[in-house]
């Protein structure tokens, strides 16, 4: 299993899937078994004491200096004092992070660790944990979407303690490998980009290709991102986008069609490529096949920008 999912230097693997999949169960096979390896647990433990001692718990004085560094940019370095056994779920899991982080090991697991956290908080938490983890390699567990977006190189399904697929974001969610990883992330589209404007509650994400894409976001003019929106969410035309009233409008030519269960999956390179639902009347109504020219539309308010680690 190790082989299938193991990171190079430098990658984060992000093991997504339902609960009881096994993915807390892999990472304690890979934390038991690993020689090297920091571990933060689903549910970090703190010894008695201050917090201050558990901070430093397990690291030499290099790596307590790192853990009251990365305590600091995790907003919990005021509770050195404090018994740890009085301290919030959140503030923990947080103190449990940064002695995670602080630890020299070259393999980095991590099981939920944006989980407890609050929604607005994650996306800091997270900016952390790529700059700490760095060069090293990391295997992280979630049962998030949105912490996939934010955090993974690349994602690997787990189901029934297999993983059934390994690759891109992107790739993953518009092209499951089968029904079972389809029916677990949903199809969608996971796009990366820069945001290049805001205009009130929206931004506008460059994507690529002379592609842009207006989304729902708290983010900053160049600030890199992902941009979200369900396959189910895309209206497909064979005429001019301009149709819609949506404010994402493109065309571009079918390079794939297939089966989705009862529904039909389109694939459509508009400079990136995005996937759109259709039922099997609506495929046939429109006369679609690869090759042929069509225009998409997508509500601002149906897609989700989240900043990028």
């Amino acid at each position: 299993m190790h082989d299938v999912i193991a990171p190079q230097p430098g990658d984060r693997v992000v093991v997504f899937g339902p609960n009881g999949a096994g993915k807390t169960t892999l990472l304690r096979r890979l934390a038991i078994d690993g020689a090297d390896v920091s571990y933060l647990p689903q549910r970090p433990y703190l010894f008695r004491g201050s917090v201050a001692r558990n901070l430093g718990m397990g690291l030499d004085g290099e790596g307590r200096t790192r853990a009251r560094r990365l305590a600091t940019a995790l907003g919990v370095a005021d509770l050195g004092d404090r018994p740890a056994r009085r301290i919030s779920g959140g503030e923990a899991q947080r103190i449990a992070l940064a002695r995670a982080l602080a630890s020299s090991a070259p393999l980095v697991l991590l099981d939920e660790p944006l989980a407890p956290l609050d929604v607005r908080d994650r996306a800091d938490v997270a900016k952390v944990i790529a700059a700490e983890v760095g060069e090293r390699a990391a295997i992280i567990v979630t049962h998030d979407l949105e912490t996939v977006a934010i955090l993974a190189d690349s994602v690997a399904v787990m189901i029934d303690g297999e993983v059934r697929q390994r690759g891109p974001v992107g790739e993953v969610l518009a092209l499951p490998a089968d029904d079972a990883v389809a029916a677990a992330v949903g199809l969608g589209n996971a796009i990366a980009g820069t945001v290049a404007a805001a205009d009130g509650p929206l931004v506008r994400v460059d994507v690529g290709g002379g592609v842009a894409v207006w989304a729902l976001g708290e983010l900053t003019v160049g600030e890199r991102t992902r941009v979200l929106f369900g396959a189910e969410a895309v209206t497909v035309y064979r005429g001019d986008s301009e149709v819609s009233s949506a404010r994402n409008r493109w065309s571009g030519t079918i390079t794939t069609i297939r089966p989705a269960g009862r529904l039909v999956e389109i694939l459509v390179d508009i400079g990136v490529e995005v996937a759109a639902l259709l039922t099997p009347g609506s495929a046939e109504a429109l006369d679609l096949a690869p090759g042929r020219g069509v225009s998409l539309a997508v509500k601002a308010t149906a897609v989700r920008a989240v900043a990028l680690s």
